[in-house]
């Protein structure tokens, strides 16, 4: 098999694509990993005959109907399929009928669900085919696992993790006056609802700023770790916090290594809460700073969570940290509520993933179309999409990648290096006693033209070079 695994944003998302795609490898295969940005130019000259992309949305519909129209086997593992809202876009029920009636339903072979809830939506809303639903939990969060956790890394200890969530209201790639309120709307929320919870959003992150610098004058002693969401512009934050000597604002790296070494985490409404739990580190929420529309936007950050209702509390909670997590039931709020949105903590994700994919039967030819690069992959591509797709068959992506990310340096992060994947593969290898120097890492190349890519292709070798 040859499978292309799509890669929103690394810093996310890479190391349990890499996972994925060594449990792929492992098993026989050759995996692709595929920058979300380069997909349109990339897929149709890799030759691939399945395609596992990272959401199914009305931006990347056409796009997925072309790949589906050549022959590949579309699966969809949704980089946001756990933190959903009660109602809304993203509610299961939602995101279950939208996948029914869109479309979608024709063109996918398979879903992964992150965990029990979306999963049982899909069922009952007869979204697609019971066989092609599939309960696997998230690579992403097999690092969390006891089996795999010693392979988490950073350099601070015991410092107060401040993690934000504010992309909406402090967006790092669109500067577009309202494109949030757009995305959203397309994806199925009310538009009266979007404004009112934007409205609010932004009140509540200035007064989450005052209030994370008002922790660091309080507690001078603590070293405060602010980390901006991955989609948001960092500067608000220095700007805000940057007289304050004991707070260093650093979005860099995995969330998971940051979790891993502090003494707690404090947020308001962010996911991450979730990977805190799964770590055993005491997630500490605003509670105090919400108002109704932004407390039942997303409401399991908040049920995992130690809630402050003051500032008061909340440098009490600060200063008995180790007391507070001995008294919060970790697992008892992993069964009641991570559970069903997130599956096992077991580090299987992958693993189940991966036997899903090459336990098909159903054997595609490979897709390799140089017009289609041409064109993006698109029905209908605009003039930007044509020239993006010519300079990429001059060139190959690879190159065209890097010379965009000069005229938009916030692309920068998004792009995935040999030298990154190579490095996560061979301590994931080692990790799991195998001989990293089975497995072969180097930046994809056109099936039809040899011009390397800005894909990178994973496989084992048939022998130790």
């Amino acid at each position: 098999m040859r499978i292309g695994w799509v890669v929103d944003h690394p810093k996310r998302d890479l190391a349990g694509s890499v996972l994925a795609a060594y449990q792929l490898a492992s098993r026989g295969a050759t995996v692709a990993i595929v920058p979300m940005y380069e997909q349109g130019v990339d897929v149709p000259r890799l030759g691939l005959d399945t395609l596992v992309a990272n959401y199914a949305r009305s931006a990347n519909l056409d796009l997925m109907r072309s790949f589906a129209e050549a022959g590949l086997a579309l699966y969809v593992l949704d980089t946001e399929g756990g933190v959903l809202a009660a109602k809304g876009g993203n509610s299961p029920p939602a995101m279950a009928a939208y996948v029914r009636g869109s479309g979608y339903a024709d063109i996918l072979s398979g879903y992964f669900f992150w965990g029990d809830r979306l999963h049982a939506a899909f069922n009952d809303n007869q979204a697609m085919q019971p066989g092609q639903l599939h309960l696997t939990g998230c690579p992403r969060f097999d690092f969390a696992a006891p089996k795999w956790r010693t392979l988490l890394d950073g350099e601070r200890r015991g410092y107060l993790l401040v993690n934000a969530n504010f992309p909406l209201v402090n967006s790092r790639f669109s500067s577009k006056p309202g494109a949030e309120r757009e995305t959203m709307i397309r994806a199925g929320w009310d538009g009266a609802y979007i404004d009112r919870f934007l409205a609010d959003l932004k009140q509540v992150f200035a007064n989450y700023l005052v209030e994370i610098g008002r922790l660091a004058a309080a507690r001078p002693d603590r070293q405060i770790l602010v980390r901006p969401h991955p989609f948001e512009s960092e500067e608000v934050y220095r700007t805000a916090l940057g007289q304050h000597a004991n707070v260093v604002v650093d979005g860099a790296g995995n969330v998971l290594d940051m979790i891993q070494n502090a003494a707690a985490i404090i947020h308001l409404n962010c996911g991450t809460a979730i990977e805190a739990v799964l770590l055993g580190k005491l997630p500490i929420q605003l509670e105090y700073l919400n108002t109704p529309a932004t407390a039942g936007h997303a409401l399991l950050p908040a049920r995992v969570s130690r809630p402050t209702m003051s500032f008061e509390e909340l440098l009490a909670v600060v200063d008995d940290i180790d007391g507070e997590t001995r008294k919060f039931d970790f697992a008892s709020v992993h069964a009641a509520d991570i559970h069903p949105y997130f599956h096992r903590n077991d580090g299987r994700a992958a693993e189940r993933v991966a036997d899903v994919l090459v336990g098909v039967n159903d054997r595609r030819q490979p897709f390799v179309s140089l017009s289609s690069a041409l064109r993006g992959a698109r029905p209908n591509p605009s003039l930007g999409q044509i020239a993006k797709g010519t300079a990429s068959l001059l060139f190959g992506s690879a190159a065209t990648e890097r010379l965009r990310t000069w005229f938009s340096p916030a692309r920068r992060d998004k792009r995935i290096e040999p030298s990154d994947v190579r490095r996560l593969l061979e301590r994931i290898a080692a990790h799991d006693k195998c001989d990293p120097s089975l497995f072969a890492v180097e930046r994809a190349r056109c099936a039809k033209t040899g011009l390397p890519l800005a894909s990178i292709a994973i496989q084992k070798r048939t022998a130790r070079a």
